[in-house]
């Protein structure tokens, strides 16, 4: 392996793949990064046996050839170059070579036959949606996923399409929240039908990498395996077995209250009553229509005392007072862009259904503390 390259083209390829990588102790070589030339590129591999990245970009290759070499290391040398380009040789004994302008290195390596086989799907079906897009879905729904191993199904990102429909929905809960997203796609994927559960952590990469192209990602489905592309980088994911519990059910669809309240007011307020809230992080909202229509925020703690705040809102239906974890309902307001937002109640013992005033296509159910 002989090649010339830019040296911000590598830093970018190698930022792509080292996130993955952890300390291995059982098997070292997962600990490295595999260099693999192919015509006029250079593609770069990481996998940890649970996720696998590639990212590929143009260079010059006068030799042939391939390398694993310490993810860490390389990339630190690499990230702290100042030329513009710069030079890879492999030589004998799996000794890469690194030169720039006023710089040279012997990085040793290992064998890249010893490297696991990142799998390659058939990509008999390729679903197109705007990277962009998708990746501000899943952010916004990503951080609702239980952390917790006792029920595995709902560790992960839900993404599904019923068939003849023209969205994809992506939904995180942890069964005290949940957020639900649905984008748009072309009319040529509407007859297709998929449901699958993709780890938190392959979520997490997609939306590092992916979220800043502008380009078309290419996904793929298969088995128990998914796969992102876009610009010539790959991800490539187990997913999570199991069946996702039916959320459909638990959204509802008519209310006795409704409530339409400035969003980052609304914020503000909560923040500053939490400050009394108890060891259950519970607030007390209270809607009440009188002349005036207020909502009122109250807190109470029995060490340190309590208080509460009021401000105007829109209002349609019955009075209400509901107590609510305020940590889980700031936790959907912050995803939410709109200057106002919806709330929606059935009673005091009901998930509440919050939404923008102007996207439809996002919706976050909380549930309340029941006294």
């Amino acid at each position: 392996m002989k090649i010339i390259c830019t040296t911000q083209k590598l830093k970018e390829s190698i930022t792509f793949t080292e996130r993955i990588i952890t300390r291995h102790l059982t098997l070292p070589i997962l600990n490295n990064i595999h260099l693999k030339t192919e015509k006029n590129g250079l593609k770069i591999n990481s996998t940890n046996l649970e996720i696998g990245i590639s990212s590929w970009f143009p260079c010059k290759v006068e030799d042939l050839g391939e390398i694993t070499v310490p993810a860490k290391i390389f990339s630190s040398i690499i990230s702290g170059l100042l030329a513009d380009k710069v030079f890879l040789e492999l030589k004998k004994n799996n000794i890469l070579e690194i030169s720039a302008e006023n710089y040279k290195a012997e990085l040793k390596g290992e064998n890249a036959k010893d490297f696991p086989i990142i799998p390659v799907l058939n990509k008999n079906l390729i679903i197109k949606i705007k990277a962009v897009d998708f990746c501000k879905s899943l952010s916004q729904v990503v951080g609702f996923v239980s952390n917790s191993e006792t029920r595995p199904e709902i560790t992960g990102v839900f993404i599904t399409k019923d068939k003849n429909d023209n969205f994809i929905k992506i939904v995180g809960t942890d069964s005290f929240r949940l957020g639900e997203n649905k984008i748009k796609i072309e009319e040529e994927f509407k007859d297709i039908n998929f449901s699958v559960i993709v780890p938190s952590k392959t979520v997490a990469e997609v939306i590092r990498i992916f979220s800043n192209f502008n380009d078309i990602l290419n996904i793929v489905i298969e088995k128990n395996q998914i796969y992102f592309e876009s610009n010539k980088t790959e991800i490539i994911s187990r997913l999570i077995e199991g069946t996702y519990p039916d959320y459909k059910k638990l959204i509802p669809v008519d209310f006795n209250t409704k409530i339409i309240v400035s969003r980052e007011e609304f914020i503000k307020l909560i923040k500053l009553v939490s400050v009394f809230s108890g060891r259950l992080s519970d607030i007390l909202l209270s809607f009440n229509k009188n002349k005036i229509p207020q909502v009122k925020v109250f807190a109470t703690d029995a060490d340190l005392g309590e208080n509460s705040s009021e401000m105007a809102m829109d209002m349609s239906g019955a009075d209400l007072e509901i107590k609510f974890n305020w940590k889980y309902f700031l936790d959907g307001l912050a995803v939410i862009s709109s200057d106002n937002i919806c709330l929606n109640f059935i009673d005091n013992t009901k998930p509440c259904l919050i939404k923008s005033d102007q996207d439809k296509n996002f919706v976050y159910l909380v549930m309340p503390i029941r006294s």
